[in-house]
């Protein structure tokens, strides 16, 4: 590396200051004196360009330079010596730093005891300016208050003072007559959006109320009338379709009902009617003669009445001249079928049936249908 050039100390010239009279009292005035403004360092100069050369000439000879295991020796000589010129750079860069910033710390040690001094009467100022301040403020949020009181009215409870005060009123920059004004305007505008709400013919109302005093926001209010309201006519209108439901199933129910009311007593009508036939023709058989002198009779033991004659069943001839016969079983129909009818015979016994009323009216439809006549018993 090349040696550093040596060059002749610039000649500074220094501010010349006169002596003052001690009488006099010392300005506070900062000024520089040695070296003056323009008699600071402007250039640091040094031999850039030789150094700058001599490297670039040197860092040629490293280009596309490969070091095998045979030249690692050199590799470490090289890689020694170039670390050898950056650390003699930096040291002598931090050698220049810190000759120039001798004289810069004691100058700025020497300015923060003078600032010091200044600092410290100026935070008893500061403290009596914001107090005075402060008072300003205080003395105009008051007349801002008088000029709510004056407006507010019953609305007081609605629209408390601070949440119609902005704190921008007490700046200096604010006038008093605006923020004035300002706060008037919004205590009608309350007054006339409450009226507005006061007017809805709705039941919610006092929900769209609610909502206005905690937003102060009238489109708001009127949406939760309206959310409420159609909210209410959708379930009123789901209450009528269920209602309809109800009454359809009812309807139908009634219908089922009357239907099978009308069943019944279509049959209990036939059941009276075949009773009553079955009445008729017992006594029609009851007023005919008996035919035969003689009659065997059939004696079936009953459960509850003891022995008792069953009904008399007519199956004599129909010139009741024949003789006392064999019993023959009315629940056949197969000996009288055999015969031709010109040629048939015709008994007389006597039977006790019992059974549900089903099976009777079956019995008596059984005789009905095969011509069998029957009758009353008498005693």
């Amino acid at each position: 590396m090349a040696g550093r050039k040596k060059t002749a100390p610039e000649t500074v010239e220094a501010e010349v200051v006169n002596e003052v009279a001690v009488t006099q009292p010392a300005k506070m005035e900062f000024r520089l004196i040695n070296p003056t403004e323009d008699g600071f360092l402007r250039v640091i100069k040094w031999n850039k360009e030789e150094l700058e050369a001599a490297v670039r000439q040197k860092m040629a000879s490293y280009e596309n330079v490969v070091y095998t295991e045979d030249s690692m020796q050199q590799a470490k000589k090289d890689r020694a010596e170039l670390n050898g010129l950056i650390k003699d750079i930096e040291d002598r860069r931090k050698i220049v730093k810190k000759i120039i910033n001798e004289p810069y710390n004691v100058f700025e040690a020497e300015l923060k005891e003078i600032l010091a001094l200044i600092q410290e009467p100026v935070g008893i100022i500061d403290k009596q300016v914001k107090a005075f301040e402060d008072q300003q403020k205080e003395e105009k949020k008051a007349k801002i208050r008088a000029s709510y009181d004056e407006v507010i009215g019953d609305l007081e409870s609605v629209l408390p003072f601070d949440k119609v005060f902005d704190s921008r009123y007490l700046n200096q920059t604010y006038k008093l007559a605006t923020a004035q004004a300002d706060i008037k305007s919004k205590v009608e505008k309350v007054r006339t959006d409450l009226e507005t709400i006061d007017s809805l013919e709705s039941k919610y109302k006092l929900n769209a109320k609610d909502v206005y005093i905690k937003t102060l926001d009238l489109s708001k209010a009127l949406a939760e009338n309206k959310r409420l309201s159609d909210l209410e006519e959708k379930l009123e209108a789901e209450k009528r379709r269920k209602a309809e439901e109800e009454a359809e199933r009812k309807r139908l129910a009634e219908e089922r009902k009357k239907a099978a009311e009308e069943r019944e007593r279509l049959a209990e009508e036939q059941r009276k009617a075949r009773e009553a036939q079955l009445r008729a023709e017992q006594e029609s058989v009851s007023k005919q003669p008996e035919s035969v002198t003689e009659q065997p009779q059939n004696v079936i033991e009953s459960p509850e009445n003891g022995t008792e004659p069953a009904k008399n069943v007519s199956n004599g001839t129909e010139n009741g001249t024949q003789g006392p016969m064999a019993a023959v079983d009315p629940f056949t129909q197969q000996q009288a079928s055999e015969q031709p009818k010109a040629q048939e015979k015709r008994y007389q016994t006597r039977f006790y049936a019992k059974g549900t009323r089903g099976q009777l009216e079956a019995l008596i439809q059984f005789m009905n249908e095969n011509n069998i006549e029957y009758g009353r018993i008498k005693a």
